[in-house]
C-alpha cells in the first residue's frame, strides 16, 4: 500500500492510476492526513470464472434463440396432476 500527496496524484495521476490498476491500494493523504483510496475495481463474478477457466463467455445473445413454442395449459395439467393424486 503506498501513499501519495494530492499535488503528487496531479503531477502523476496516469502512474498511479496505473499502481491502483495492477492491485495496489494507493492512499491519497492532503497535506499527510489521509482522505481517500484507490483501488482496482474488483472483477465482476462472470469474469472471474471466465478467466479461471470454470465457465465459458456466451456464443450468442439471449435474443438471437428462438421463441418457445406452445405447449399445454400449465395451470390445468398442475391441477389434473394434483386431482389424480388425491384419489
Amino acid at each position: 500500500m503506498s501513499r501519495v500527496g494530492i499535488r503528487s496524484l496531479q503531477q502523476n495521476a496516469s502512474a498511479i492510476v496505473g499502481e491502483a490498476a495492477s492491485g495496489e491500494t494507493v492512499t491519497i493523504t492532503d497535506r499527510g492526513r489521509p482522505v481517500a483510496q484507490m483501488t482496482r475495481i474488483p472483477m465482476s463474478r462472470l469474469a472471474a470464472l471466465i478467466e479461471a477457466g470454470d465457465a465459458r463467455p456466451a456464443r450468442r445473445d439471449l435474443g438471437d434463440l428462438p421463441a418457445p413454442e406452445p405447449g399445454p395449459d400449465l395451470s390445468e395439467a398442475l391441477e389434473q396432476m394434483r386431482g389424480d393424486e388425491r384419489y
